[in-house]
């Protein structure tokens, strides 16, 4: 019991640990106007319940095609977090100093 509880705790807090991190990859740079839009998603994520981020960030339905060299990811339905998922896909490649 004891053992088990500890992991459940673990895993918990690893994934916490991946939300607040995703949120903080989005950087605050370049004009007035994009600063204010960047802030505002990365205070969203950080400050969304764990619930909230998986149901619209982690599970969104999506076909995957694989090919020779590539994957394609057809998402298959629109949600307006989807507009949130290609920010963090967009600053997660970039690098964290300049």
């Amino acid at each position: 019991k004891v053992a088990s509880f500890g992991a459940y705790r673990l895993f918990a807090s690893v994934a916490w640990t991946f939300k607040v991190w995703s949120g903080m990859l989005v950087q605050v740079k370049d004009d007035v106007g994009q600063r204010r839009v960047r802030r505002g998603v990365r205070d969203r994520v950080i400050k969304m319940e764990f619930g909230t981020y998986l149901h619209s960030l982690m599970l969104i339905p999506a076909q995957v095609i694989r090919r020779a060299r590539s994957r394609v990811f057809r998402l298959l339905t629109y949600r307006p977090s989807v507009e949130l998922l290609f920010t963090l896909h967009d600053h997660k490649s970039l690098p964290l100093r300049c």
